[in-house]
């Protein structure tokens, strides 16, 4: 047995909610080696090759020795995390996900962003308080030009009766919320609509645009202009950004300490 450093891989949560008891802690034959004993805990081969049939099932040779010491990586911190949570008193820790996240949240509380930091983050940032140019559009989707031309000429007549044709006569997929396609920012729309919506003053309806999808017409229904939002406004997302930086960073550091305090068997890891 040797020690082992590692380092936080994105889904250890997933990991670490996979059922050990599935995984072979109990007795097995002497050739299903332990690989990771933890705190008391043997978990086996068995549990570390079961964990590799989806990734053979997708053609990748799970034989070859890098592909498992990549594998067994992610497979070691769900397990000492997974063992770790359960032997803090959550039992359930070992087959549910949100057990593990909830040890995890217990041990890793929220920091708290001081005034400062925000203030220092504000000025190193700029981007942080940009607002990007915006619109909020709804649409009516029509088949045919002609369509298109028969539906301009009753909103020349009702421009109130927007949302009825868009129920009534539009081929998109939000026709029944009367054609409210949501906001977008530049770069987010077919550059077709982009040009023509980006034009429009609000509740404006716009002539129409033909794209690969059909014929539409266009109406604004807000924009929001770029501007820089204050310090104050920009906060609370200054501090969910810091908050998330500082959570992931001391995760790394539990989870690292939590494996550099397994052994781990590596020849039976990759062993064929």
């Amino acid at each position: 047995m040797s020690r082992h450093p590692s380092t936080l891989r994105k889904n250890i949560l997933w990991g670490a909610a996979l059922v050990l008891g599935a995984s072979g802690l109990s007795c097995r034959a002497p050739l299903d080696p332990v690989v990771i004993r933890f705190r008391g805990t043997d978990v086996r081969r068995s549990a570390f090759l079961k964990e590799l049939e989806p990734l053979a099932k997708t053609g990748t040779d799970t034989t070859d020795p890098a592909t498992r010491a990549s594998a067994f990586g992610k497979f070691l911190e769900g397990r000492v995390v997974a063992i770790a949570a359960v032997k803090s008193g959550l039992k359930d820790a070992d087959r549910n996900r949100a057990e593990v996240e909830r040890w995890l949240g217990s041990v890793l509380p929220p920091e708290t962003i001081t005034e400062a930091e925000a203030a220092a983050y504000y000025e190193a940032h700029p981007d942080i308080a940009a607002v990007a140019e915006s619109v909020t559009i709804r649409e009516i989707l029509l088949a045919t030009q002609q369509d298109a031309r028969d539906v301009v000429r009753i909103l020349g007549s009702d421009r109130n009766a927007f949302e009825l044709l868009a129920r009534t006569r539009s081929r998109s997929p939000q026709a029944s919320g009367g054609g409210l396609l949501g906001s977008f920012r530049r770069g987010e729309l077919p550059p077709e609509i982009e040009r023509v919506a980006f034009t429009l003053s609000t509740g404006q309806i716009s002539g129409i645009v033909t794209t690969s999808f059909g014929y539409h017409v266009l109406r604004l229904e807000s924009k929001t202009l770029p501007a820089i939002r204050s310090f104050a406004n920009s906060r609370p997302d200054i501090e969910a950004r810091l908050s998330e930086a500082r959570t992931r960073l001391r995760m790394k550091q539990l989870i690292d300490s939590l494996v550099s305090q397994a052994q781990v068997n590596h020849e039976a890891v990759t062993a064929r």
